[in-house]
């Protein structure tokens, strides 16, 4: 009985230790909250890690937590409401899923920061809805992107009609959007798009293979969270056909697309960190603005996989400063 008295205290002063040190913890609570694991996002928390360095945030005076969903959405929105609940300073979003779950538990009462949204103001995930709520936008550069694809055909002898196939995920709202900016601004550069939803990475394959047999000319891969996570299975059966893949970050592009107009994640975490610092100093998210990248946006190429596929990069300008990861 002594004996089981002895180990019930020592565990109770441990857990009373536990408790203590969390409470003593006077360290600036930031929690991250990142939807799936992949280069584009890691690299944007990244930004955020060296943006609020900047500002004087580090491991001394802030404690920062991630936890990744795996783009699982029962993990995320589990995690968003255990974030949500140990009521952090800020609490920060990367990607839809992870900072509309965010927002929505948080309800007002804590901070909430999201990134690498590319459409904030999408029907079904409109942030504006929220208070207390800001972030950073990845919005791709559609046209810019278009202009890529129509210059890289022209370049390569094929001056007609370019069909473009897009596989994208069903439940994610901001690949929907997205879709829908390439269908609205696909005419003026002479380029049909031919898209394929998906519910989960295990339907990928096939999409991939109607596209193909539907005589697409290529595909454009957005920042879709599920197809990013599993690209080397488009990029196997594109490949496997000579169907050049475009990205739309330079990950993708050293991981096998050919080229994209690529948005700098690092950059974009980085003054998301200031946003997230803003707040820390007492600014009301509320009187931040949304922040969208307007300019910066590099074209990035790959020329290894180029000469297998029998291609060259547009030459001229705007191609002159183009990046090829792997010089």
């Amino acid at each position: 009985m002594k004996k089981f008295l002895a180990v019930a205290l020592s565990v109770f002063l441990l857990c009373v230790g536990v408790f203590a040190f969390s409470a003593c913890d006077a360290r600036i609570q930031v929690s991250v909250l990142q939807f799936a694991q992949h280069g584009s996002l890691d690299n944007c928390y990244e930004g955020i890690i060296e943006g609020l360095a900047e500002r004087g945030y580090t491991e001394e005076n802030t404690n920062i937590t991630r936890h990744v969903a795996n783009s699982n959405s029962s993990e995320n929105m589990t995690a968003a409401e255990n974030i949500i609940n140990s009521m952090p300073s800020v609490a920060v979003g990367i990607a839809t899923p992870s900072a509309y779950a965010l927002a929505n538990f948080a309800g007002g009462d804590v901070p909430v920061v999201f990134t690498a949204v590319s459409d904030p103001t999408a029907e079904d995930a409109d942030f504006r809805e929220f208070e207390n709520v800001t972030g950073s936008s990845d919005r791709l550069p559609v046209a810019q992107q278009l202009q890529l694809i129509r210059d890289f055909f022209d370049a390569n002898g094929e001056e007609g009609s370019v069909t473009v196939g897009i596989v994208y995920t069903l439940s994610e709202m901001n690949s929907v959007s997205q879709i829908a900016q390439f269908e609205e601004a696909a005419p003026e550069y002479d380029v049909t798009i031919a898209s394929r939803g998906i519910n989960d990475a295990s339907e990928l394959s096939a999409a991939v293979d109607a596209l193909i047999a539907q005589g697409v000319d290529c595909f454009n891969n957005l920042t879709d969270n599920t197809v990013v996570q599993s690209l080397n299975i488009l990029l196997d059966r594109a490949d496997g056909v000579n169907i050049p893949v475009f990205g739309s970050e330079i990950e993708q592009v050293e991981n096998g697309c050919v080229a994209s107009c690529s948005l700098d994640y690092v950059e974009l975490g980085q003054q998301t960190g200031y946003m997230i610092a803003d707040i820390l100093e007492g600014k009301d998210p509320d009187d931040i603005a949304y922040l969208y990248i307007e300019d910066g946006y590099t074209i990035d190429y790959n020329s290894g996989v180029l000469e297998e596929l029998g291609f060259t990069m547009p030459a001229g300008e705007g191609y002159e400063s183009a990046n090829d990861v792997n010089a």
